[in-house]
């Protein structure tokens, strides 16, 4: 072999070589070219995964605010703030004691307790169709309750409990109440519980198909509280909220609220002692 052969045979290949530069081997615009797309491609998968984690934030936003308003509005909060000072009032807090939630297949109401080994008076439409209720005490003790009467036609129903030593609120049989006087009421509107406030009675309305008058009280009443007593300043039960109306009296739309006027449980309670 030729010296010029035994050269080349012994020579290695370029790319064998240890200092072989790789970058200068390719194409340097080709690579830098490739980067480039590769740091843009990068770039827009982080946008898109931006974009899309402010869309889901945003849908939760918008369905939080849809759903929020039903439970926190201006007068919810006013009315929270009205409930905070009344309830430091010491009679208010012992009628509290008396008041209760009434629970079943996800409806709740508002009701009292009327008897020391415990009937609730609440509304009709409040425990419907159902043979039992779940009745919840502010002092935290819980009762499966029997209903023992409904009377649709007066939207009023009463609940048996077994229990002794309850706390109770009395009745006022009397139609003595009038148009002018300060009323409080306590329930259980909306998502809260125990809330207490305060309304003005603002005359007597006939509803259609009802033979007995109800009562307009001027108030913030909301759904939950139907079946909460209406009491005066003696601290007795003149009557039993069930529903909010459009004031027949005036022409605007001013809402109000509409309760059974009290003196209608005298009947009914005879009727179920009998």
């Amino acid at each position: 072999m030729d010296k010029e052969l035994e050269e080349q045979v012994e020579r290695p290949f370029e790319h064998e070589r240890e200092d072989f530069d790789y970058d200068a081997f390719f194409n340097e615009e080709y690579d830098e070219e490739y980067e480039k797309q590769k740091e843009r491609r990068k770039n827009r998968k982080k946008l898109s995964t931006k974009l899309i984690g402010s869309l889901l934030v945003l849908v939760l936003l918008v369905n939080g605010l849809a759903i929020w308003p039903k439970i926190i509005n201006l007068p919810a909060v006013e009315f929270l703030a009205v409930s905070a000072k009344l309830s430091q009032q010491d009679h208010i807090k012992e009628w509290k004691k008396s008041v209760v939630t009434i629970e079943w297949d996800r409806v709740k109401g508002t009701g009292f307790n009327i008897e020391q080994d415990g009937l609730i008076v609440t509304n009709a439409h409040v425990v419907d169709n159902a043979p039992s209720v779940n009745v919840h005490f502010k002092a935290g003790n819980s009762y499966t309750g029997r209903v023992v009467a409904r009377y649709p036609e007066l939207d009023l129903a009463l609940i048996d409990i077994e229990a002794t030593e309850l706390p109770v609120l009395p009745l006022s049989f009397t139609s003595d109440w009038g148009e002018g006087e300060r009323v409080i009421f306590i329930g259980n509107p909306l998502s809260f519980t125990q809330i207490a406030n305060e309304g003005e009675i603002i005359g007597e309305t006939l509803l259609s198909g009802w033979a007995e008058p109800v009562m307009m009280i001027e108030a913030p009443i909301y759904k939950g509280n139907s079946g909460s007593p209406v009491i005066n300043d003696k601290g007795e039960v003149i009557g039993v909220i069930f529903a909010t109306l459009q004031n027949p009296s005036i022409e605007t739309k001013e809402i109000v609220g509409v309760a059974t006027p009290a003196k209608h449980l005298e009947k009914i309670i005879n009727q179920v002692g009998e």
